[in-house]
């Protein structure tokens, strides 16, 4: 039987918030004969806090769909400043004792995997697997999420001389020298990977289990939009100062007195902040919902007319970013609001998938918001149709499933 271990800190189980690709990756190997062991934190990232393990234990066993899952503890945080470091770190040292542990053992029984895919966004995690790898002279494969430590200078406040930045980037050279293949989840990525030493790289992005993620028709509704029924726009994901929400809030103060109703739905460090600010600018107009499990996301998305995708002006988000959110709304058939120039708002446009904003300008978004809900129901159906066709030829989560499987049966002699 062959066997893969798979290694993500933030790694879901469906009945989490949370992305799940991992779970999903995971699953479709055990039904075409591997055995994974997948290792991830159990301090979920969407809730800020532990879901599996109690008071006093480090780690905790399941199976899950054929998974042996493993949720190891780490440290916690609640707002990204240095916990947040100390919480990666303890999950990259946790990991590393973990493997070295696993392998002693497996060793002894002859159950050493074929393969360790190990996924980003952290490096340390994945340097450490790099680590375990080689002494084990097992192929690596790599996943890149997101761009670190690019990140760092684009996003953060970092520069090229920070000694943080300096490991990271050191890791990330030797990472991907020495990985057997990078698996990226955004196109524009490439080119990055590349200039970095990158060789065998496979385009592989986030999509949508479409057997979950069902086209549905738009909601019903009158001839026009009203108070009594406004037009009704989701936001479904991270609360954090690169989502850009705040913009979201003060263009929904420019609508007050427009049909409209905009609910964002999830957690995380600005939270707070932003239901405080809501209150202050008295947006009736605004609705704030706790996360939701990956299973209940399809039905709640649906009652909605359009979803919005919202993230700060980067570069990095021009080229370097593959939203799990966009493509759920694809897959669902609903219109889309986007405010990621280059890549992202790109598609939307040449598809005619819905309208696009610019970045951190609120007025902008509440013009293009405006534009949406003025565009007849027919147009925003066929909005609908196209975007879940390039979610079925495109982002399909079964295709991206055996693609992936092809390429790991690829490193192994005989397979």
């Amino acid at each position: 039987m062959l066997k893969i271990w798979m290694i993500n800190q933030f790694a879901n189980t469906p009945d989490l918030p949370g992305h799940t690709r991992n779970y999903e990756v995971a699953k479709y190997l055990v039904k075409n004969g591997w055995r994974v062991d997948l290792f991830a934190s159990d301090f979920n990232l969407s809730q800020r806090k532990y879901c599996k393990l109690k008071k006093f234990e480090l780690f905790k066993i399941n199976k899950i769909d054929g998974i042996k899952w493993h949720w190891l503890r780490v440290s916690s945080y609640s707002i990204n400043n240095w916990k947040r470091y100390l919480n990666i770190l303890s999950f990259s040292i946790h990991i590393f004792l973990f493997l070295i542990l696993k392998s002693i053992l497996s060793l002894k029984r002859e159950q050493l995997p074929n393969i360790i895919l190990a996924s980003s966004p952290q490096l340390p995690a994945a340097y450490f697997c790099l680590i375990v790898s080689k002494i084990l002279h097992i192929p690596l494969v790599l996943e890149i999420r997101d761009l670190w430590p690019q990140i760092l200078i684009d996003l953060g406040d970092k520069s090229k001389e920070n000694i943080l930045y300096r490991i990271l980037y050191w890791m990330e050279l030797l990472l991907y020298k020495e990985s057997k293949i990078i698996v990226i989840l955004s196109k524009g990525s490439k080119e990055h990977v590349v200039k970095k030493g990158g060789k065998l790289i496979k385009w592989l992005p986030n999509g949508p289990d479409l057997s979950k993620f069902k086209f549905s028709s738009l909601p019903n509704e009158e001839l026009t939009f009203s108070f009594n029924r406004p037009f009704r726009l989701v936001y479904a994901g991270a609360h954090s100062q690169v989502n850009g929400l705040m913009y979201v809030l003060n263009a929904a103060k420019l609508l007050i007195n427009h049909p409209i109703e905009i609910t964002l739905i999830g957690d995380g460090p600005e939270k707070n902040n932003l239901v405080e600010q809501s209150k202050k600018l008295a947006l009736n107009n605004v609705k704030f919902l706790k996360p939701h499990s990956k299973d209940n996301i399809p039905k709640i998305l649906s009652t909605f007319d359009a979803i919005l995708l919202s993230l700060i002006d980067s570069d990095l988000f021009r080229y370097g970013i593959s939203p799990n959110k966009l493509y759920d709304a694809y897959a669902l058939g609903r219109p889309v609001i986007t405010t990621v120039p280059g890549m992202i708002n790109d598609e939307v446009e040449s598809n005619k998938l819905g309208t696009t904003s610019r970045a951190c300008d609120s007025s902008s978004l509440s013009l293009a918001i405006k534009r949406l809900m003025n565009t007849s129901r027919r147009d925003r159906e066929m909005m609908g149709i196209r975007a879940r066709s390039i979610a079925e030829k495109t982002y399909s989560r079964n295709r991206i499933n055996k693609e992936y499987d092809k390429l790991l049966r690829s490193l192994i002699p005989n397979e």
